[in-house]
């Protein structure tokens, strides 16, 4: 059995590349990969394939493969875990975002040796590199302040390590968005389309949030990350919490939820609400696509529901697609945000 405090926040992949886990206990973190052996017929191999062949809407399977990989790693760490990440007693969690996105890290490979599971340290990774060499691409050409990983509180962590945070800056909540340079190309776009927003005669009307400053790293005062404004949910969280009422096939999808080990409520809303989100993710698609702006990856779980006013707010603009709400070949473009307006509006009902 996992302890109680074990958190798998990231998993990689390739097809045949190997598999890339990030876990993280007690406040320290390991990085784990399953590299592709010279032979296909190993243990290593055969677990290898049976992850690259799980579809990726296939949550289920995906999740009981991931749940059986954690236990190997697990049980192959044997002392490991507690020698290097020994139970913590009565110490708070930082708060800080600094030491959030970079805390001590390990890293091993996952192996057979001698038909058995090992894990072994991994001297090809080396020391943890800070340098974000991607955040020299944004252009702070708004006048948006820039605040230290360390003078940015952590309030909660919404997904990842730290990559999507609740934070409060000087007093004022807001969302962090930072990470690693893994993260940094959707960054950007998301930056870009913000930042062409903030800057069109339509800024005060488009339900989508508002730029607030930049994240620098506190050492060298490179930029890894955006602050943007804090949007309050409410009963429903996103519109991909809804229940879909007629059993289509696209269901309420529950995007990276049961990777950290959470349960998902499935809600209902009246026939009215429905419509009145749907027209206005229609309205604010729109008035994106007036001002060049693409959304890139539509679908109910970037649509957040205001707590106070109800309204439906276009989220995530960081790019790629999402099987059943947008074709592969449609990705990032007009008709591939137009694609997944309809599909939404048919999971509405409000068509």
């Amino acid at each position: 059995m996992l302890p109680l405090d074990w958190q798998a926040v990231q998993w990689d992949s390739g097809c045949g590349d190997g598999i890339f886990i990030t876990i993280m206990l007690h406040g320290k973190r390991f990085r784990v990969s399953i590299l592709p052996p010279s032979s296909p017929n190993t243990m290593e191999g055969h677990l290898i394939s049976r992850f690259d062949s799980i579809p990726y809407e296939d949550e289920e399977r995906s999740s009981a493969i991931q749940r059986e990989i954690e236990l190997l790693v697990y049980e192959a760490g044997g002392s490991i875990w507690t020698r290097l990440a020994p139970p913590t007693v009565d110490e708070p969690e930082p708060s800080d975002l600094h030491s959030h996105l970079y805390p001590e890290t390990f890293a091993f490979r996952f192996l057979t040796k001698d038909e058995k599971w090992k894990l072994i340290p991994d001297q090809t990774e080396g020391e943890p590199d800070h340098h974000h060499p991607s955040g020299n691409r944004i252009v702070n050409d708004i006048g948006l302040p820039q605040y230290s990983s360390k003078d940015i509180r952590v309030l909660e962590i919404i997904t990842g390590q730290g990559d999507i945070t609740k934070v409060a800056v000087e007093g004022t909540e807001m969302c962090c968005k930072s990470g690693e340079e893994a993260f940094f190309k959707g960054l950007e776009r998301e930056f870009d389309c913000l930042r062409t927003v903030a800057r069109s005669h339509l800024a005060g009307s488009i339900r989508v949030p508002k730029l607030l400053g930049l994240v620098t790293l506190a050492e060298t005062g490179e930029i890894i990350g955006i602050l943007e404004e804090y949007i309050p949910t409410g009963n429903p969280y996103t519109l991909g919490n809804l229940e879909d009422k007629e059993g289509s096939e696209f269901g309420a999808e529950h995007e990276g939820t049961e990777d950290e080990g959470l349960e998902v409520e499935v809600m209902e809303a009246s026939l009215e609400r429905r419509k009145k989100w749907g027209a206005q993710v229609r309205q604010t698609v729109d008035l994106l696509h007036e001002i060049g702006v693409i959304w890139g990856d539509g679908k109910p779980h970037n649509v957040l529901i205001h707590k106070e006013t109800d309204d439906a707010w276009v989220v995530d603009f960081g790019g790629g697609y999402t099987h059943n709400w947008v074709d592969e070949e449609l990705m990032e473009s007009r008709q591939g945000d137009e694609q997944a307006v309809g599909k939404i509006l048919e999971f509405l009902e409000a068509q």
